[in-house]
């Protein structure tokens, strides 16, 4: 008798119970690593538009600075954020924080190329880089926005990403 109930009722419950899981966290891992591989894909955009920006206020070009790929905080995804702050956690930051990507990402893609943008209305691009450290600023974006490439590039290598 006992060995009916745990033949017919508890062995298939659990086996139903492990499958059920098995299948909820490889429908995770596989979200977790597309996420990263969109989270690569948007800092290489970003990091284009940065690495140009960075090349005209080096040369005191009298452009605007490239800003087509942002589109507001909204362009890092939260489910992109996720990624990047499950990865980033207890590595150290090569330029500014890989958590707070989307405060420095709207500061150079909002205030510097707006205030970039004045300048060059003004001629005033060399006061802006001697007193806004424009470059500096920029640099550490782009070295931010590099790590966290780096970081979404492994995690989506991985065969459990974060």
């Amino acid at each position: 008798m006992t060995g009916t109930i745990i033949d017919n009722f508890l062995l298939p419950f659990a086996v139903a119970i492990i499958t059920y899981w098995l299948f909820k966290k490889h429908d995770e891992w596989s979200s977790r690593k597309q996420y990263s591989m969109l989270g690569v894909a948007i800092m290489n955009c970003l990091l284009e538009e940065v690495d140009n920006g960075i090349k005209i206020m080096k040369s005191q070009q009298m452009s605007p600075l490239p800003t087509k790929s942002w589109s507001g905080t909204s362009t890092i995804q939260d489910e992109v954020l996720l990624r990047i702050i499950a990865v980033a956690q207890g590595k150290s930051a090569t330029g500014f924080k890989p958590q707070e990507i989307r405060i420095h990402t709207k500061n150079y893609f909002e205030m510097m190329s707006a205030n970039w943008a004045t300048a060059v209305q003004q001629n005033q691009i060399q006061r802006l880089l001697q007193q806004g450290k424009y470059v500096d600023a920029a640099e550490g974006v782009k070295r931010m926005l590099e790590q966290c490439r780096s970081l979404l590039e492994e995690n989506a290598g991985k065969w459990f990403p974060k």
